[in-house]
């Protein structure tokens, strides 16, 4: 197991250096990861020593507590060198950030205790199971889906919701709960992103958190965000890095020599492909950080980002996505064997269109940008979780 306590790690630019430091020991351990369907014991324990799981944790706790802006560059930088560590350590980044920000005094010091850095995986936002009061905490029932990083976290978030009608995160050790081991998926391979069950669970009211703006007890900027923001902004930094590499892996095909290879990929046709999906995977990125540097500058004065900076922050993630989808139909179109065969390019072709079934960046989503940028709306649509809020138009007199 790799060792959780906290590793000394100064800003973003040591994460980064880090993650140049260790990307052949990531690239050498891939194809074992997807065998495991988790990051192998040396990959998690590299992980750990580059300090990526503490980029949204606050300062206070040992966190970096990182600009908007220096979250995309580990993102992308992480998923560039293997999409599936770049999807888990996103998620569970957040999910540790949200203990950290939420958890009350007491459950911190327990936590955290003696220098740990725990690892949580699970839920903030799918409020499927129940909580009954007991005596000095709940009981806890129910059952969640998708928790990337699941192998690796000490604990797991709970999205309940008590006999009250109160929605509440409970923190319980991994180990407390049911995991169902039926991740397997076309891709994302490597991020074990198990379902998994609670019966009867004991939870102290120490390791129960509300979520949200008003109930942030640490933390900085980054951390006002909702949770669907900053699932956005994690998946456009995902999507960016893995559109980065399958163009770099297209690169590298065009100066083999190997007539043996097969792949189409010196064409007139195909360099103009590659051009257009240069520019616009250059064009995303350029967009995702023009949109975060307005967003990060408006919070820090203290004020909530207005409908027309959630639309774009929306629309930004949903462009991202797309254009990793649209350069992977590239790669099947012009790799030829290249893609059949098990490898990088393989690889990266899967977790591509596994990533883009995430909800925040689905098609829908960029539809309800359209509407609201268009100003066809009624008066009061705003954005909810995911989707539109559209009021009812008010029956005719």
């Amino acid at each position: 197991m790799a060792d959780t306590r906290a590793t000394e790690v100064a800003d973003i630019a040591t994460v980064l250096a880090s993650i140049d430091e260790i990307y052949p020991l990531l690239q050498d351990e891939a194809e074992d990861g997807e065998r495991l369907r988790r990051p192998t014991p040396a990959v998690q324990q590299a992980l750990h020593e580059s300090g990526v799981f503490r980029i949204l944790l606050p300062a206070e706790l040992g966190g970096i507590e990182a600009t908007t802006l220096e979250i995309i560059d580990v993102i992308e930088r992480l998923s560039h060198a293997d999409a599936s560590l770049g999807w888990l350590v996103r998620a569970l980044a957040v999910e540790t950030a949200n203990a950290g920000v939420y958890l009350g005094d007491n459950g911190i010091a327990e936590l955290f205790a003696d220098g740990a850095l725990p690892l949580v995986a699970g839920q903030c936002t799918a409020f499927t199971g129940q909580a009954i009061e007991a005596d000095g905490g709940y009981r806890i029932a129910g059952s969640w889906q998708f928790a990337p990083g699941l192998s690796m976290a000490t604990h797991v978030n709970l999205a309940v919701t008590t006999e009250a009608g109160e929605r509440l995160v409970c923190l319980v050790p991994r180990w407390a709960l049911r995991v169902n081991d039926n991740w397997d998926m076309l891709g994302l391979r490597a991020t074990a992103s198990l379902d998994y069950s609670a019966e009867d669970v004991f939870v102290p009211h120490r390791f129960a958190l509300r979520v949200g703006r008003e109930n942030m007890r640490r933390g900085g900027v980054v951390n006002r965000l909702s949770p669907a923001l900053i699932a956005g902004l994690g998946q456009a930094a995902w999507a960016q890095g893995v559109a980065r590499r399958m163009l770099d892996e297209l690169r590298a095909l065009t100066q083999r020599k190997d007539p043996a290879d097969g792949a189409p990929v010196t064409s007139g046709e195909f360099f103009a492909e590659y051009a257009r999906h240069f520019s616009h995977t250059r064009g995303t990125l350029a967009l995702l950080r023009e949109t975060w540097r307005d967003n990060e500058a408006t919070l820090a004065q203290g004020v909530e980002l207005n409908d027309e900076q959630e639309t774009i922050s929306r629309l930004a993630a949903g462009l991202a996505t797309r254009t990793s989808l649209e350069i992977s139909q590239l790669v099947h179109r012009f790799a030829g064997g290249q893609v059949m065969r098990n490898g990088v390019l393989q690889r990266f072709f899967r977790d591509s269109h596994a990533g883009t079934q995430h909800r925040g960046s689905a098609h829908i989503v960029t539809q309800q940008c359209g509407r609201m940028l268009s100003g066809t709306l009624p008066e009061g649509a705003h954005w909810g979780f995911f989707d539109l809020v559209v009021p009812e138009a008010s029956p005719a007199a």
